[in-house]
C-alpha cells in the first residue's frame, strides 16, 4: 500500500482534523475527539471469528490416544522448567515413562517460586511477576487442564505506564480491529493521529507482519535501526515501541527487529484482545508450578530437582542416556535455557563416528545463540502503606525510568503479601532491573540504595519509608535474540537434523513456524517435542492451537 493510499484511509477512518503534536491537557483531548472522531468509526471491521487461533491437528488423527499395554518407552527430560514439564505432561498422560531432571532446587524455571524466611515472616517469593496474555492458547490449555485458571487467576486488561517526559498512559485495546487502535489514539494524552501518520513506515512492516518472511526481511538489523530506517515517530518510540523490547531483557539496540515485529504483532496488532491478560492472586508456585507437578508425579513421572545433568551419552545416532549413569532411555527431550543446553552438549560423548557428526553439527546449530545481559528481581517490604491506587496501576512500566523497567504491588496482587501489608500497615512491592549488569555482585540493600530515587519518583508515598527485608534474584540465563540469530535458530527438530534420531528441543529461545513467545513458546516447544515421539510410535499427537501468521492489514477490503 502506498503511502497516499494509507494516508487517506487514515483520513477518512478517524475525520483527520488538525492536531498538533505534543502533549494535551483534558480539555485539549475532549476537543481533539470532538474533531477526530476516534471511537465513533463505522467503517468495516475484522469480526472476532478472524482472529481466532489456527489449530495444527495431529499428523496421525487415527492413531491410538496411549501406547499399546505393556509398551515400555522411557523419556528423559532434561530440564524442569515450563518446557519440560509440557513435554513431560503431553507424554505421561499417554502413557510414556517420563523422568525429569532439574538442576535448581525449585521446578518451573524463570516461573519458579521460592520460599523466603525474612525478618518479616516467610513468603513465597516467585522469580517475579508474569503474566499471561490471550493469545497462550497452548498454557491455558494446561491450565484449565490443572484446574486452576478459574480459582487463581484474575483479569488484568489495562498497561499503566509513567514516564519522565509525558503524561502518564492507561492503554487498553477496546473494540474490534481497527476500531481498537483508533481508540488507542482517542484514550491517550500523548499520542494522536499526527504521530500515527507519521510512523506510517513502521506501520507497514507490523500491520502487514508475515511470519514466514520475518526473520529474512529483518534479523539483520536491531530493532533500534529499524525504528530509525521507517522514521518512527518518537512519541509512538518512546510510548510504545521502546518499552515493548523491555520485555525481552534486551537492550533494543542489540535485540533483532525480526523478534520484536513479531512482538508486536503478537502482543499488539495482531489481534484486538492480544492486550488482555491474566495476573495470578497467589504465588506462580501455588497457581501453576505445584499443580502441574503434582499431575506428573499422579502420571508417575519421576521427578528430580538438585539434579544436573553432566552431559549425555551418544551411540548409534542417538542420546541414550546421562554421561556416568547406566540408565538407557528411548527418547531425549532438552529443555534447558541457552547456556546450560551448551553446557551439556558440550559435556556429551559419543561412541561411534555417526554420533560425533551428529553430535557436531548439533553443538554448531547452537554455537551462535547467546544471552541477554544480566537482570535483577528486587523485591522489598517497607513500613509504610502503598498509596491508594486503581487495580491496573498495581503494575507499573518504568521505560524512561531506568534502571527501572517495572514496579509491581504485590500488596494489590497477591493474597499473601495483601494480608501481611494489611496487618502491618506495610507494603511490598518488587522492581524489575532488566539488562543491568552493573549490579552483578551488589547486596539487595546496595541495588536499592541505587535505584531508590527513580523508585521514589514514582513511588512518592515511599519518601521516608525505611525498608524491613529484601529478596533478590540476579539471572543471566534468558536469550539475547541478537542480530542475525533467528534467522538460524533451532526448532525442535533440529536435533533430529543433525542426526540425533531421538532428541528433541524446547524452551522460549527455540523457534517455531508460527507466531508465540516467552511462556507461551516455551509450553508450546514442548509440545511439539512430545509430538515428534508420539509421531514415531504412531501415538495421536497433541492438537497444538496459535495466533495467525499474518498481520490483519489496514482494512479487511484490503
Amino acid at each position: 500500500m502506498d503511502r497516499r493510499r494509507f494516508v487517506s484511509y487514515i483520513g477518512g477512518a478517524v475525520g483527520a482534523g488538525a492536531i498538533s503534536a505534543g502533549c494535551r491537557t483534558s480539555g485539549d483531548k475532549q476537543a481533539a475527539s470532538q474533531v477526530t472522531g476516534v471511537g465513533d468509526y463505522q467503517g468495516p471491521t475484522l469480526p472476532d471469528e478472524y482472529f481466532a487461533p489456527v489449530k495444527y491437528l495431529p499428523m496421525n488423527p487415527d492413531a491410538p490416544l496411549a501406547l499399546p499395554s505393556g509398551t515400555r518407552k522411557r523419556v528423559l527430560v532434561i530440564g524442569g522448567g515450563i518446557a519440560g514439564l509440557s513435554a513431560a505432561l503431553e507424554l505421561s498422560e499417554r502413557g510414556y515413562q517420563v523422568t525429569v531432571k532439574e538442576a535448581a532446587a525449585q521446578f518451573g524455571g524463570r516461573l519458579h517460586t521460592r520460599t523466603e524466611n525474612l525478618r518479616t515472616g516467610s513468603f513465597r517469593v516467585e522469580h517475579g511477576l508474569h503474566m499471561w496474555f490471550h493469545q497462550y492458547y497452548n498454557f491455558f490449555d494446561i491450565l484449565n487442564r490443572l484446574g486452576t485458571l478459574e480459582t487463581h487467576f484474575a483479569p488484568f486488561n489495562e498497561v499503566y505506564y509513567e514516564f519522565a517526559d509525558y503524561q502518564p498512559e492507561l492503554i487498553k485495546s477496546v473494540g474490534p480491529y481497527p476500531i481498537n487502535l483508533l481508540n488507542i489514539l482517542k484514550q491517550s494524552p500523548n499520542l494522536n493521529l499526527l504521530n500515527a501518520i507519521q510512523t506510517i513506515g513502521a506501520v507497514k512492516d507490523i500491520v502487514f507482519y508475515n511470519h514466514a518472511q520475518n526473520w529474512q526481511r529483518f534479523d539483520q538489523e536491531t530493532f533500534t535501526d529499524w525504528g530509525k530506517r521507517t522514521r518512527v515517530n518518537k512519541g509512538f518510540w518512546d510510548i510504545i515501541m521502546e518499552p515493548a523490547s523491555s520485555v525481552t531483557l534486551n537492550d533494543p539496540g542489540r535485540i533483532s527487529a525480526a523478534e520484536m515485529l513479531l512482538y508486536m504483532h503478537y502482543y499488539f496488532i495482531g489481534n484486538p484482545k492480544a492486550f488482555l491478560r491474566k495476573v495470578t492472586k497467589v504465588d506462580h508456585g501455588t497457581a501453576v508450578i505445584d499443580p502441574w507437578v503434582s499431575a506428573l508425579k499422579a502420571n508417575q513421572v519421576t521427578m528430580m530437582a538438585n539434579s544436573p545433568v553432566a552431559g549425555l551419552q551418544f551411540k548409534g545416532g542417538k542420546a541414550i542416556g546421562e554421561i556416568g549413569s547406566s540408565g538407557n532411555y528411548d527418547y531425549v527431550v532438552l529443555a534447558t535455557d541457552v547456556p546450560g543446553t551448551k553446557k551439556i552438549l558440550a559435556g556429551s560423548d559419543s561412541s561411534d563416528d555417526q554420533s560425533t557428526l551428529a553430535l557436531g553439527k548439533l553443538k554448531q546449530k547452537l554455537s551462535k545463540l547467546t544471552t541477554a545481559p544480566r537482570y535483577h528481581i528486587l523485591r522489598v517490604w517497607f513500613d509504610k502503606p502503598s498509596a491508594a491506587r486503581p487495580f491496573s496501576q498495581s503494575v507499573i512500566e518504568t521505560p524512561q525510568f531506568r534502571p527501572i523497567t517495572l514496579i509491581a504491588n504485590f500488596g494489590m496482587l497477591e493474597e499473601e503479601s495483601a494480608a501481611w501489608a494489611k496487618i502491618s500497615g506495610g507494603s511490598i512491592f518488587e522492581f524489575h532491573l532488566y539488562n543491568t549488569p552493573e549490579f552483578a555482585g551488589m547486596g539487595a540493600d546496595d541495588i536499592w540504595r541505587a535505584i531508590s530515587s527513580q523508585a521514589l519518583r514514582c513511588l512518592p508515598e515511599l519518601i521516608g519509608a525505611k525498608p524491613l527485608d529484601y529478596a533478590l534474584g540476579s539471572m543471566e540465563n534468558f536469550s539475547s535474540f541478537g542480530v542475525g540469530e533467528g534467522v538460524e535458530r533451532p526448532t525442535p527438530l533440529s536435533a533430529r537434523q543433525a542426526g540425533v534420531s531421538n532428541m528433541g528441543l524446547a524452551g522460549d529461545w527455540v523457534a517455531l513456524p508460527y507466531p508465540n513467545a516467552l511462556m507461551e513458546r516455551s509450553v508450546s516447544t514442548g509440545r511439539e517435542a512430545a509430538n515428534r515421539i508420539l509421531l514415531d510410535d504412531n501415538v495421536r499427537q497433541v492438537e497444538v492451537a496459535a495466533a495467525k501468521s499474518n498481520g490483519p492489514g489496514l482494512m479487511p477490503q484490503f
